[in-house]
């Protein structure tokens, strides 16, 4: 045995017996890793650790225990207090903090669902048969009753919005957009011209998306890694641009006042912000420079930090901060309002976690690195 590897296994050691004079209850838990860390199987040690930090804590709760034959696609409300997933042809809401839980079923698996600033109505698309479009569906998140079928059919790659009462849903034809009421007669109503709404290189097959603030929408529309962002105000049924320097579709909400895109170039990407706090048109910072690993970005309410996924590891950071990873090992997790975590594990639960883990936690995950670096030697 070298000296490093002698001292890396003094210093597992170490951290082991220090959690065992902790806690007793997981005694045979570590003295298991200790059996294998002693015979230098590192791996198998790995792997009980792995499995720990993979497993549910008591304050953790499974809002879901169906693994669905499709993957999830999961929406949250502005203020992050209310997500939305699918399950396979399900849509299931959910009220983080009362809680209320809501399920409808629908027709079939949608193609996409993409839902309103508060969470209470969904705009639902499902491919047609033998066609590359798709059909549109508004339904409430709430009531059973509410049901609409929209007469239009969309590019199914384009996707579009409802306004939060549920009344009146926006998609895009020919890209142009219109709008429609969610009552009878059908009549859809073309309410800004392609012409006004241009993509960075308009003659490429280009993905037009609405994402909800309030009461109005950011107007996405690009392709590859460059897009132009628009503010669209559904009052007065106006678009003005914001920037031109957007890097992906997606948008993540802070509190409910404001939402963060990633800017930039690929590879060299800027994290800016898009307040919508004040009425009329919102603003966008110049942002600050991020890397691969957080381009997943959920706001935390403490100043300036952020909560991300990479590599199935979640860790919080900030502009001027390290990271700090979590003792929680998943597939795939989304920071949502209150610093909760709701993350997929192995077996394909959906649960909800806070952040206030245990020093004992910290110490589990310390030792799972220790052993983890001598398992790569």
């Amino acid at each position: 045995m070298t000296k490093t590897r002698l001292y890396q296994s003094q210093v597992i050691c170490f951290i082991l017996i220090f959690i065992i004079s902790c806690r007793s209850k997981h005694e045979t838990f570590l003295e298991e890793v200790n059996d294998f860390v002693n015979l230098q199987k590192y791996d198998k040690a790995l792997q009980i650790i792995q499995d720990k930090l993979e497993s549910k804590r008591d304050s953790d709760e499974v809002i879901s225990i169906t693994k669905p034959r499709r993957e999830r696609h999961l929406r949250m409300s502005q203020d992050r207090n209310r997500i939305v997933w699918s399950e396979d042809s399900k849509l299931i809401f959910r009220d983080i903090p009362n809680p209320l839980v809501k399920t409808q079923k629908l027709p079939e698996a949608p193609y996409e669902f993409r839902i309103a600033s508060n969470a209470e109505y969904s705009l639902v698309s499902f491919r047609l048969k033998n066609t590359k479009g798709c059909r549109m569906l508004a339904i409430s998140m709430l009531d059973e009753e509410m049901l609409y079928e929209s007469g239009a059919h969309i590019a199914c790659r384009n996707s579009g919005g409802i306004a939060p009462d549920g009344k009146t849903i926006y998609y895009f034809i020919d890209e142009n957009l219109y709008k429609e009421k969610t009552s009878n007669p059908k009549k859809p109503i073309k309410i800004i011209d392609s012409a006004k709404i241009i993509p960075p290189y308009p003659k490429l097959r280009n993905k037009f998306s609405l994402i909800p603030i309030n009461q109005h929408f950011l107007l996405v529309t690009g392709v590859a890694g460059s897009y132009n962002v628009y503010f669209f105000n559904t009052k007065s049924e106006t678009l003005e641009l914001l920037t031109k320097e957007i890097v992906s579709p997606k948008a993540f909400y802070a509190h409910g006042k404001s939402v963060f895109m990633i800017g930039g170039k690929i590879g060299n990407w800027l994290l800016r912000e898009v307040d919508y706090t004040n009425p009329g048109k919102p603003k966008i910072n110049t942002g600050f420079s991020i890397t691969l690993r957080e381009v997943e970005p959920w706001k935390l309410t403490t100043k300036n930090d952020f909560l991300s996924f990479y590599n199935n590891t979640i860790f919080s950071w900030g502009p001027m901060l390290p990271r700090k990873e979590f003792p929680l090992l998943c597939e795939r997790a989304w920071g949502v309002g209150r610093d909760h975590i709701i993350y997929e594990n192995k077996i394909g639960e959906l649960v909800l976690a806070n952040m206030a883990y245990s020093e004992e936690d910290w110490k589990v995950l310390e030792l799972y690195k220790q052993v983890k670096k001598q398992s790569n030697q």
